[in-house]
């Protein structure tokens, strides 16, 4: 399975490069950055979890949800553990930096990256489990971030995120008899299997307009450590409670396609909203950009071994 993961991220980081080129060449910009992932936000990812969520009812897999759900709201308060338990800064300014930190390395690329790999590893079935991840996600992200970056949270923004109503839809969806008409879902089918693509452009998109004169080198060294606790140290603590539910769990329906799918979601990079996050909260968005470029860079390498040493337990 690592190697397949291995294949999927080297497809994607392809699509990246060539993003890249073409944003160099053309110039764009924060505007057309903010456009892309408007598109991905409110239109391609909705599409994909809806599309995820458009098969027969089967009673088995609310609980295997249910379970899901539980099993990435323990991930979610275990990373939260480790980042403020490592994050710490003693000077008022780097303070002021340990709230991104903390943010970024609790809310993972699950959207971006994770739907798109996640999909091309696991199939529709490993996406129809992430909703589960993404609704624990966008719940405690609304409830955490505002508070780590210094303002209150805003239930409104949880209720209305689009990834969280087109779960809600879906869920609604799938509990009643038959489907999404034809005529709905295959439009709903074709805008989301853009999510890969379109995904992996923006993330070109922010390498391209990444300005390395905005962050000064005394960062750098604490930008390493938050790739560290990112990448090695929160995906070895989720790693123990992943195995610990295989255990534990053994029984449970679709066990080992919720481990992996909730494990994959949990060691991605740094999400990308903590960059919007940082300029909606006036904090150093250049930072958040940095950080989310070096933990995008370096998963083509951890993704794959994390994934091999917990197949070594499936």
């Amino acid at each position: 399975m690592s190697l397949l993961v291995f294949k999927q991220l080297c497809y994607m980081m392809v699509v990246v490069l060539i993003s890249f080129a073409v944003a160099k060449k053309f110039k764009f910009g924060q505007s057309e950055i903010n456009f892309t992932s408007k598109i991905l936000l409110y239109l391609v990812n909705p599409c994909m979890l809806l599309n995820a969520l458009n098969i027969p009812y089967d009673s088995q897999k609310i609980k295997s949800l249910a379970f899901m759900l539980l099993l990435s709201l323990a991930i979610h308060l275990l990373m939260m553990i480790v980042a403020c338990l490592v994050i710490r800064s003693k000077s008022e300014e780097g303070k002021l930096l340990d709230g991104i930190d903390r943010t970024g390395v609790i809310f993972t690329n699950s959207g971006f990256i994770g739907i798109p790999l996640i999909n091309g590893v696991l199939g529709q079935e490993g996406v129809f489990y992430l909703t589960g991840y993404l609704v624990i996600f966008n719940i405690l992200l609304w409830i955490f971030a505002p508070k780590a970056l210094g303002c209150s949270f805003s239930i409104k923004k949880i209720v209305l995120n689009p990834n969280v109503l087109a779960v809600v839809i879906g869920f609604i969806l799938f509990c009643l008899p038959g489907s999404l008409p034809e005529i709905v879902a295959k439009p709903v089918l074709y805008i989301g299997q853009m999510n890969t693509a379109l995904s992996m452009i923006l993330l070109g998109m922010v390498f391209a307009d990444f300005n390395r004169g905005k962050l000064e080198k005394r960062l750098l060294l604490r930008s390493a450590w938050t790739a560290a606790v990112r990448l090695i140290l929160c995906p070895a603590a989720v790693l123990a409670l992943v195995i610990a539910s295989l255990i534990l769990f053994k029984n449970t329906h679709d066990i080992k396609l919720m481990a992996i799918t909730a494990f994959i979601a949990a060691i991605c990079p740094i999400g990308m909203s903590i960059t919007s996050l940082a300029v909606i909260f006036k904090r150093d968005s250049s930072y958040a950009a940095f950080i989310v470029a070096l933990t995008s860079a370096l998963c083509i390498i951890s993704t794959p071994l994390w994934v091999y040493l917990i197949s070594l337990f499936l």
